[in-house]
């Protein structure tokens, strides 16, 4: 073990520009237990703008750190209309369902308050780790990746472990990084930004129906020009983003954030609906700015020695989508994630590396998309702009259950190809399916105890279990369903009239992408963890099913049951069924032991569930001395039930069912702790369903058939 002067210290992190990406890299890195200093060239530090989107692929991250929009007043979107120029509605939607599928709302929050609330709680005295130091009027003239050293305009200088560039549009850090002068343009167009109070807007009758409606959207879209309308502060407060071409407004002055005034305002949507001109009629020209749009070249690279470049400083993004503010959050968590407390300081450059990684793609994918949705409407794109398609890719992400997996990757490669063991095959033996001499043997006798507990969970965590990416979910959402079920099986012929216990998860709504284009449907199969080690090994030799050894354990007093996993004493698993209380069994009820699917009602805004076929499981052989490489590896398609279908004759259900994770150590856990730990790390938003199942009747599962 080594001593503490071996341990990691925690990094010297100097971040230049204290704007939303800069604080929230400052707060979770001062939660990882490092040493935070932010330069602000402004005197106050404090965020311009008027309101930002915190859409669910932001917002969750938000709420991660403790950053809870609704104590600011941010409000959550209900819905959009869109219109032509002339006031005609196109588009009335109301999203309050369709956005049901998200595990955090889409808000609309003031910037203003975001901005104090994260420098609050970065600065503060209270809280989890050492507050980080905010130095305003701090103007930085140059950094140097190779000695991660800010020098500020006055000619001092600072030096730390690491330095994260997140001083937006106009970054100093960006040279420094990418050795070019790369900078941002005028994409053509600019934006009027102002806010008007929602009492004032009720308060006129041509425009007071534009605020009938709490938490909606309102877009008018003309040839070349737009207005987009939503409310902040706990929809008390409507916000103003009138985007129109730069020449229209260039004379007024230089800079890409300059005063205009109202008689401008008015004039360039002058061909607009009276009603809108009613509108902007109220705006107050003391507040009244107009921006240009900047828009950027890709930059070759995000990181150089010691640096990396966050938000707007490596992707300025244009407003169309409202996902600027979003993805420099992401960017900010990648980052808390990657370096948590105990990262050594000669691994940063290859950690900023694996940033760039993780994050240039979508980065860029988003701001392509955020091109095209602001493009002017002609013949020949209209149409082109896919709003659900964008949505669904835009929000349904976590970038932190994201990094998590990809860093765990990293870290698994660091030295060479791993030796892959995955709970997949493990050797021959006699099995359910045949006895010595290859005959079937019939377990319509044998008897079955199922506990089940189905939960919502994090679709974007889950996801990080899949062996491939031919796997994926059916439906958008970041929230998806599984179920951790345990099953004891008795009077079982191959194992001599005795029996064994497992432990599964199975995730739900999971389809396999075949190479042909077609695919299959079914719960994904993560882990079996069983009692014998005979079960093991058959199942994983026949069936490739993920199976690793374990002790279960299993307390019934009827009106609750306790179950638990160990490994030698070392628990690392526990489920709590409570307030069981027993119901009538249909004739006809075959769920039990066979089935951890079935057939479900859909949540409210996801349409009809996907029709399952069975339990997808893949099967991976490891090759030999070929560390890395495989002799056999292929999804598998099992239809649980098909032979023997289970005779379910008693049920208990309840609604209170508890879910305890420990991951334990590589000590304590020496073969088990990955996967004790992973598991420890699953996100339970809420449980759907909990019940206890017994009846005779089991399947051999012999219908396991290779997909493809």
């Amino acid at each position: 073990m080594a001593s503490a002067e071996q341990q990691p210290r925690p990094l010297k992190v100097l971040i230049v520009g204290a704007g939303i990406a800069g604080l929230t890299a400052a707060l979770g890195l001062r939660k990882n237990g490092h040493e935070v200093t932010l330069f602000e060239r402004s005197q106050l530090a404090r965020e311009t703008g008027a309101a930002i989107h915190l859409a669910p692929n932001c917002h969750g991250i938000l709420r991660r750190l403790g950053v809870l929009p609704e104590t600011f007043g941010a409000n959550p979107v209900q819905g959009m209309t869109t219109y032509d120029g002339n006031g005609n509605i196109t588009v009335d939607v109301d999203l309050r369902k369709s956005l049901l599928i998200w595990q955090h709302p889409w808000m609309l929050a003031h910037r203003v308050r975001l901005h104090e609330e994260l420098k609050r709680q970065a600065t503060a005295a209270e809280g989890e780790g050492k507050p980080a130091v905010l130095k305003t009027s701090s103007c930085v003239a140059s950094v140097d990746p190779d000695t991660a050293t800010v020098t500020l305009e006055d000619g001092s200088s600072f030096s730390g472990d690491l330095v994260l560039g997140a001083d937006g549009v106009s970054s100093v850090t960006r040279r420094s990084v990418t050795l070019q002068d790369i900078k941002p343009f005028d994409s053509g167009k600019s934006a009027f930004r102002f806010m008007i109070p929602v009492a004032q807007i009720r308060a006129n009758p041509a425009t007071e129906k534009f605020v009938q409606r709490d938490g909606y959207m309102r877009i008018w879209i003309g040839k070349d020009r737009r207005l987009v309308m939503y409310p902040c502060s706990d929809n008390t407060m409507m916000n103003f983003v009138a985007i129109h071409p730069s020449e229209l407004s260039a004379s007024k002055g230089e800079g890409w954030n300059r005063a205009a005034t109202k008689e401008m305002l008015v004039d360039v949507f002058s061909a607009f609906d009276p009603a809108v001109r009613a509108l902007l009629e109220m705006a107050d020209t003391s507040s009244l700015k107009v921006w240009t749009l900047l828009d950027m070249d890709r930059i070759p690279t995000w990181h150089r020695g010691r640096v990396a470049l966050v938000g707007d400083a490596a992707h300025p993004f244009l407003p169309h989508q409202g996902q600027g503010g979003g993805i420099a959050i992401e960017d900010a968590a990648s980052i808390c994630v990657l370096f948590p407390r105990d990262t050594p300081v000669e691994e940063i450059p290859e950690r900023l590396a694996l940033y760039e990684k993780i994050r240039d793609e979508r980065a860029h994918k988003v701001q392509e998309l955020t091109r095209t949705a602001g493009m002017d409407p002609t013949d020949a794109n209209r149409g082109s702009f896919r709003m659900m398609e964008f949505r669904d890719y835009n929000f349904g992400h976590d970038e932190w259950h994201h990094s998590t997996h990809m860093l765990r990757k990293h870290l698994w490669s660091r030295h060479g190809p791993v030796r892959l063991r995955a709970p997949l095959s493990f050797g021959p033996m006699p099995s359910p399916r045949q006895d010595h001499f290859g005959r079937a043997i019939p377990a319509h006798d044998s008897a079955f105890t199922t506990c089940s507990v189905r939960l919502r969970s994090s679709a974007t965590y889950l996801r990080t279990l899949f062996p491939s990416p031919a796997f994926g979910f059916v439906a958008p959402g970041t929230v998806a369903e599984a179920t951790l079920r345990c099953t004891e099986l008795r009077d079982m012929r191959w194992l001599g009239g005795g029996g064994y216990r497992f432990v599964g998860l199975w995730v739900h709504g999971v389809q396999y992408v075949k190479r042909d284009g077609g695919s299959v449907v079914g719960s994904f199969l993560v882990v079996l963890m069983e009692s014998l080690s005979d079960a093991v090994t058959t199942g994983r030799e026949e069936l490739g099913m993920p199976k690793v050894f374990c002790d279960v354990g299993i307390e019934d007093q009827g009106g609750s049951v306790k179950v638990e996993c160990s490994w030698r004493g070392a628990s690392y698993l526990r489920m709590y069924l409570d307030g069981l209380k027993e119901e009538p069994v249909e004739a006809a009820a075959v769920e039990g032991s066979g089935s951890a699917v079935g057939e479900r009602p859909a949540p409210p805004g996801m349409g009809l569930p996907p029709k399952e076929e069975g339990t997808l499981v893949y099967r991976y052989v490891p090759a030999v001395g070929k560390p890395g490489e495989a002799d056999a590896e292929y999804a598998v398609l099992v239809r649980e039930g098909a032979k023997t279908p289970p005779r379910v004759e008693k049920r208990r259900r309840s609604a209170e069912a508890r879910l305890e994770f420990s991951p334990g150590t590589w000590d304590s856990l020496p073969t088990l702790h990955h996967i004790a730990s992973a598991l420890a790390e699953m996100p339970i938003y809420g449980v759907v369903e909990a019940k206890v199942e017994e009846g005779h009747g089991v399947d051999d599962l012999s219908s396991a058939q290779r997909i493809e």
